[in-house]
């Protein structure tokens, strides 16, 4: 074969195992606490506070290992840095179907997450060496294969933990992983490696020249706070309120958040295109993820001050934050623009950052809210009052105003072909 058509090839191979272990990183991310949140109250006998911290510590892990993946990925190549982070992903997954103890069980959630954290930034840093003209359609495409990971792990999960069990689900969801990374490995072997680039240094300066920028801060905290607080709701706390408040059986509402994760993983893709054809412009999009933030967590909020359990209008308003939320091509798109290929990764990894702390803090200290008024037990599992829930969405809706007002403060540049 024509060495250039071999390069070709293999480049394409790549890239489609890279997308095929991000379809297992988002299965995991969605699988603990979210899919069984009740499941592991039931096993640990535990509060809520500490079933959300594992949520919240998975997202921590996830977030801090970002902003080292962006430098990592400038410096050494998105592929390189996947090998390891796709081991310690591999190992994290195989070890959390095996806990027994909420000790064991956390420490296998920050293992998978250190791995799962490098995914997704070392992709679309090989999407930009590879196809750099189509960067946007190409996440967009990904973000499809990835999402479709947190669709299993939504209602199809929840059925098979009902029928088989939580640890025989969790076997389930790792092994296949390990497979893929494996295939991973040999497309990567037999591939030509990129330069390392040691001009790229591992310095604070790094960070703060892109903090420096106006533009970069009010997206980090635009597409930060849309996605991060839209990712608690969908990971750690979404159905378990649907099921408290409104009154949902578990079912009902893991297809709900089915429905989320649907279209989160078109919804990315469909900006994409959608921005192309407005002449790549993307304020409309940044200013509907402020300002739909907003409104989503207004609606939540007065649905529960006025006591109304309607559970149409509260999965209405969550799938409004789905929308919000998601605008993955978007942001990396316009990182990209306003920070050049060589700082890229280092900026979407800021991004990525501060996205994942919010749901991390958000999430855990949701825990913690929902503790603070007693719950009614039910069949050993834990029913969380309307007062839990209050103050909850009295927190995210002073997160949507932040969010509103920075998506506010953004211009247009649609630059980006």
């Amino acid at each position: 074969m024509n060495p250039d058509k071999r390069n070709a090839l293999l480049g394409w191979t790549l890239l489609l195992t890279i997308w095929l272990i991000y379809f297992f990183a988002n299965l995991q991310k969605v699988l603990v606490p979210g899919a069984t949140f009740n499941e592991i109250q039931k096993m640990f006998a535990v509060d809520a506070a500490k079933v959300t911290r594992l949520g919240a510590a998975f997202m921590y892990a996830y977030a801090f290992v970002q902003l080292l993946t962006g430098l990592f990925a400038d410096r050494y190549s998105g592929a390189r840095v996947i090998v390891a982070g796709g081991a310690l992903f591999c190992v994290g997954s195989l070890l959390s179907c095996l806990d027994h103890s909420m000790g064991l069980l956390l420490a296998s959630r920050v293992l998978t997450a250190f791995g799962g954290a490098t995914v997704y930034l070392c992709a679309v840093k090989e999407i930009s060496r590879f196809v750099p003209q189509s960067l946007p359609a190409y996440i967009g495409i990904m973000t499809i294969i990835g999402y479709s990971g947190s669709i299993v792990g939504t209602s199809p999960f929840i059925a098979g933990v009902h029928k088989y069990g939580y640890h025989t689900m969790m076997l389930w969801a790792a092994v296949p992983a390990i497979v893929v990374y494996a295939c991973y490995l040999l497309v990567f072997s037999a591939s030509p490696k990129r330069p390392v680039r040691k001009d790229v240094h591992f310095s604070w300066r790094s960070y703060m020249a892109i903090l420096k920028i106006p533009y970069n801060r009010h997206q980090l905290m635009t597409v930060g706070l849309a996605f991060g607080t839209y990712f608690a709701i969908q990971t750690v706390l979404g159905k378990k309120f649907l099921e408290d408040y409104c009154g949902m059986s578990p079912m009902s509402a893991g297809h709900v958040l089915m429905a989320m994760m649907i279209i989160a993983s078109v919804n990315s893709f469909f900006v994409a295109m959608l921005s192309k054809w407005c002449g790549n412009r993307r304020l409309p999009f940044f200013r509907f993820a402020g300002f739909g933030s907003l409104a989503c967590s207004i609606i939540l909020f007065t649905t529960v001050l006025f006591d109304c359990r309607s559970p149409w209008l509260c999965a209405s308003a969550m799938i409004l934050m789905t929308f919000a939320g998601n605008n993955s091509s978007m942001s990396a798109a316009g990182y990209r623009e306003m920070n050049g290929e060589d700082r890229f990764g280092t900026a979407l990894s800021i991004g990525n950052f501060f996205a994942y702390l919010v749901t991390a803090a958000f999430g855990g200290g949701a825990g913690y809210l929902m503790d603070l008024f007693p719950p009614t037990i039910v069949n050993d599992v834990r029913i969380y009052s309307r007062e839990s829930y209050l103050l909850i969405f009295a927190v995210l809706v002073c997160l949507g105003i932040c969010c509103a007002y920075n998506s506010w403060r953004l211009v247009e540049t649609h630059h980006e072909k």
